[in-house]
C-alpha cells in the first residue's frame, strides 16, 4: 500500500507542502477555513499528519522528559510524598504539552542505568541528589535537576531542594527540648545486604554506610541532622526493608515490644513515623502519651494523625523541577525552599 505524503495532499488540494505542514504544526498561519480544507482533504486521503518520530530525529528534540527513581517503578505511585511530586510536575509538563518517562534506575543494579543511556528525552528529574542516573544523564550533556540531597553540593547541576541535613536537626533538637534522651530512629535499608528489622547503636549504622557508599540517598543527609539535633541522646536505629507504612509498623513491633522501650521515635519519613504509630494502636498505646513519635515530610495523613514533622513544600519541589528543565534561560537554577518544623499531638515532653 503506498503511504500517503504531504505533498500528495498538497497535489489534490493545488497548495504547497509548506501550506499543509502548518495545517499541522503551526495553524496560526491559516485561516481556519484553509486549515479545515487540508485537514479534510488529508483525513479522506489517509493522512493522518507527520511522522512523529522522524520529527524528533531532524529536530533533535523530542519534548519528553524523565523522572528517575531509585526504587521500582510501583514506589512512584505508592508513595505519598512521590506522588504529590509527581502530580506538580506532570501538571507544568502538561500545561506546556510536554511529555514525562518515569524510569527506575537504582545505584545497586549499575545495568539498570541503560535505561538512562537509552531514554529519548530532552532532560532528566531526579527524587536523589548526585545519583548514579544524574551522572549518566549528564554525561549524555542532558539537562538534569535534582530534587533532594545527602551533602550540599559543590559541583554542577540544577537542583530544588530543602536543607534536608538543617531539617533533621529542627526535628530532633524538639525532642531533645522534649526531655528526650532515649530515642530510635527508623531508617530505610540503604545498601543491598544491610541487616534489616535489627536495632543497632547509631555509631554502627554510620560505620556501616561509610563502607557501603551505593549511591547519595535523600535521607541519609537528614538522618545525620536528627543525631545531631538530639545532641548526645542515646541514639539507635532500625533499619526497614523500604520506605513504606508496612515497614514502619515492621519496625514498631522490634521498637514497641521491648522492656526498655524508648521514649521517643523518629521516623526519617511520614510513612515510616505513620506505620510505627499503627504498631502503637496494635498494640493500646498511644502516641504522645505513652511514646513520643515524629516523622519528616508532612504527607496529608500525617495531619489526620496528629504526627509532628517536617513540612517541606512537596509541590513547590516538582512544579520547580519542571520549569527548570523547560526553561534553559531561567536565572536562578540552584534553589533551596524552606521547611517548617510542625509539632502536634505525637510528641510531647518526657514525663
Amino acid at each position: 500500500m503506498t503511504r500517503i505524503t504531504q505533498r500528495d495532499v498538497a497535489k489534490v488540494l493545488g497548495v504547497s507542502v509548506m501550506t499543509v505542514s502548518n495545517a499541522f504544526n503551526r495553524p496560526d498561519q491559516l485561516s481556519s477555513e484553509l486549515r479545515q480544507r487540508v485537514l479534510d482533504r488529508a483525513s479522506k486521503m489517509g493522512y493522518s499528519g507527520p511522522d512523529a518520530i522522524a520529527r524528533h530525529l531532524r529536530s533533535g528534540k523530542t519534548n519528553t522528559y524523565a523522572v528517575v527513581f531509585e526504587e521500582d517503578l510501583s514506589y512512584a505511585f505508592s508513595d505519598p510524598f512521590s506522588v504529590a511530586w509527581l502530580t506538580a510536575f506532570a501538571e507544568v509538563m502538561q500545561h506546556q504539552h510536554a511529555s514525562i518517562m518515569i524510569l527506575s534506575a537504582t545505584a545497586a543494579e549499575p545495568e539498570s542505568l541503560q535505561a538512562i543511556q537509552d531514554a529519548a528525552v530532552d532532560g532528566v528529574a531526579g527524587l536523589c541528589g548526585n545519583q548514579p542516573a544524574i551522572a549518566a544523564a549528564r554525561a549524555r550533556g542532558l539537562p538534569t535537576v535534582y530534587c533532594s540531597m545527602s551533602e550540599w553540593p559543590s559541583g554542577d547541576g540544577d537542583y530544588v531542594v530543602i536543607d534536608d541535613y538543617s531539617a533533621g536537626h529542627d526535628i530532633g533538637a524538639h525532642l531533645h527540648r522534649l526531655g528526650h534522651r532515649r530515642v530510635v530512629m527508623v531508617h530505610e535499608a540503604m545498601y543491598p545486604g544491610q541487616s534489616l528489622l535489627t536495632e543497632q547503636p547509631v555509631e554502627d549504622f554510620a560505620r556501616a554506610l561509610d563502607q557501603h557508599r551505593y549511591g547519595f540517598y535523600r535521607t541519609l543527609y537528614r538522618a545525620r541532622g536528627i543525631v545531631d539535633g538530639l545532641a548526645g541522646a542515646q541514639i539507635s536505629v532500625v533499619v526497614t526493608e523500604s520506605n513504606s507504612r508496612d515497614s514502619g509498623r515492621g519496625a514498631g513491633a522490634i521498637i514497641l515490644d521491648r522492656k526498655d522501650r524508648p521514649t521517643a521515635v523518629v521516623g526519617v519519613s511520614d510513612v515510616l513515623a505513620l506505620g510505627v504509630m499503627d504498631a502503637c494502636a496494635q498494640r493500646g498505646l498511644a502516641p504522645g502519651i505513652d511514646i513520643s513519635i515524629a516523622g519528616f515530610d508532612d504527607v496529608p495523613e500525617a495531619i489526620t494523625a496528629g504526627l509532628t514533622t517536617i513540612r517541606q513544600p512537596v509541590r513547590d519541589k516538582g512544579r520547580i523541577a519542571a520549569e527548570l528543565l523547560l526553561d534553559p534561560e531561567r536565572p536562578e537554577r540552584r534553589i533551596t525552599l524552606p521547611h517548617e518544623l510542625i509539632v502536634r499531638s505525637s510528641t510531647r515532653p518526657v514525663a
